[in-house]
């Protein structure tokens, strides 16, 4: 009898496995993890790779350092770990609310003087896809669709636009300084700060855009074109042959780039903020019409 209700009791269990349906294996879209744009190793061989080379000062033109208040307390500090470091690649990152302004901090350190050329600081502005490790939308409208929505201004008082995440034309911002006046013209040609304004909400992602700063150098030393020494003598029997110049030998004059980054999400309202110093470094700017 024991047996015969133990079989019985395998069909009936067989029988309900049949009826519900397979469990959907994950695929490459459903990723959840962590994105190359998180990193961003998608921009820069050397992050998190490499340590001793991409570390190398003597390889550096500057030390840049992107800077907010992530712990939403009213100060910027550049020694808490609560407003830096690993807060900035995780989401959600920093929180806007819709019509709320924050400031960024753009910190510059010139390690080279001696170089010829032009430095070169680029802010951009990027959406990120959490359901694809890569972090990549198929298509620019994908994008769009998918992303939240955010400006970033030169001034608190939003008369100069920097950036625009729905603008394919404002996506990137770019300053250069030459070598004449580097590192001296700094604060007249890189902005000290900016402020991020969260515009819509994201509809699908926590930590959903990045704002991406470089440093880097523009070598003026391309691929000279000189023109071939043709005063030989020209007989019927030959053509002229021309000479090839000797390639001009340059030396190490080019250096890493440098970068940081912070994820920005962006909500309907403003998240709840304990200043401990009443906001009187003006880090946050409440919607219009609303106060902290």
């Amino acid at each position: 009898m024991k047996k015969i209700a133990f079989a019985s009791l395998l069909a009936s269990v067989a029988l309900q496995a049949q009826d519900k349906a397979p469990v959907p294996v994950l695929a490459e879209t459903a990723f959840t993890g962590q994105t190359n744009k998180d990193v961003p190793a998608d921009f820069h061989k050397y992050f998190g790779q490499r340590v001793n080379s991409w570390r190398d000062r003597e390889r550096q033109i500057a030390k840049l350092d992107l800077d907010a208040d992530m712990n939403q307390d009213g100060v910027l500090s550049n020694t808490d770990p609560a407003d830096g470091g690993a807060f900035e690649a995780t989401p959600p990152g920093l929180l806007l609310g819709e019509g709320e302004m924050t400031r960024v901090v753009i910190r510059l350190l010139p390690y080279r003087v001696d170089f010829d050329g032009e430095v070169v600081v680029t802010l951009e502005l990027e959406g990120i896809n959490r359901g694809a490790r890569t972090g990549e939308f198929e298509s620019l409208d994908d994008e769009l669709a998918n992303m939240g929505h955010v400006r970033v201004w030169r001034d608190a008082t939003r008369k100069q636009l920097v950036l625009d995440s729905r603008d394919p034309s404002k996506r990137v911002a770019e300053f250069t300084t030459s070598y004449k006046t580097y590192p001296y013209n700094l604060p007249i040609t890189v902005p000290r700060f900016v402020f991020v304004e969260g515009v819509k909400s994201s509809p699908r992602f926590t930590g959903d855009i990045r704002l991406l700063a470089t440093v880097s150098h523009r070598s003026p030393h391309g691929q000279q074109v000189v023109a071939a020494d043709l005063a030989q003598p020209v007989t019927a029997a030959k053509e002229p042959v021309p000479v090839v110049p000797e390639e001009k030998k340059v030396g190490i004059k080019s250096f890493r780039t440098s970068f940081d980054h912070i994820l920005l999400t962006v909500q309907k309202e403003p998240k709840f903020k304990e200043f401990i110093n009443g906001n009187n470094e003006g880090a946050w700017i409440p919607p219009v019409g609303k106060k902290y």
